[in-house]
């Protein structure tokens, strides 16, 4: 091992400053790959209102609106908490942590205002979800929807 002298005497290893210097660049680089994740909110084909802002969305998932302006039911689909996406999209769309909305959530469920989201296995199931089911919204990335895209075959 190699030792590098720091002024005032104090000595480091040469390996955990490297350590440290490579730490920081990942957690850089992961930084901005997270932001550069392009997230979209999804909706059920029927809904008139295909465009929200993220103060309509922020109400929407966390269950203070549950109505469309129609009057229809509001259906939110979500991933688990847990996963990559669904972190993502608290962040970046929401701007509110994933353990904010949970605790939104079930403050609403255990008072009796609101039914808590439908939680869905997969990306693939949560985008599945929300085009079968009426008055449904959820999420997905843009690169999911443009894959999806290019499979489907027009008639």
């Amino acid at each position: 091992m190699t030792l590098i002298r720091i002024s005032g005497g104090i000595t480091q290893p040469t390996h955990l400053l490297f350590s440290v210097v490579v730490v920081m660049a990942f957690l850089y680089t992961c930084n901005l790959q997270a932001k550069e994740m392009d997230i979209s909110v999804i909706f059920h084909p029927d809904i008139a209102q295909q465009t929200i802002s993220q103060a309509e969305a922020r109400q929407i998932f966390s269950a203070r609106q549950q109505h469309w302006e129609d009057g229809s039911k509001i259906h939110v689909f979500v991933l688990n908490t847990d996963t990559a996406l669904h972190q993502q999209f608290c962040q970046q769309v929401l701007q509110i942590f994933p353990y904010q909305l949970e605790r939104i959530w079930n403050q609403i469920t255990y008072s009796g205002q609101g039914d808590p989201p439908h939680i869905v296995k997969s990306p693939q199931a949560l985008v599945q979800a929300v085009y079968t089911t009426p008055g449904a919204i959820g999420y997905a990335s843009q690169k999911m929807l443009d894959d999806q895209q290019e499979k489907v075959i027009p008639q």
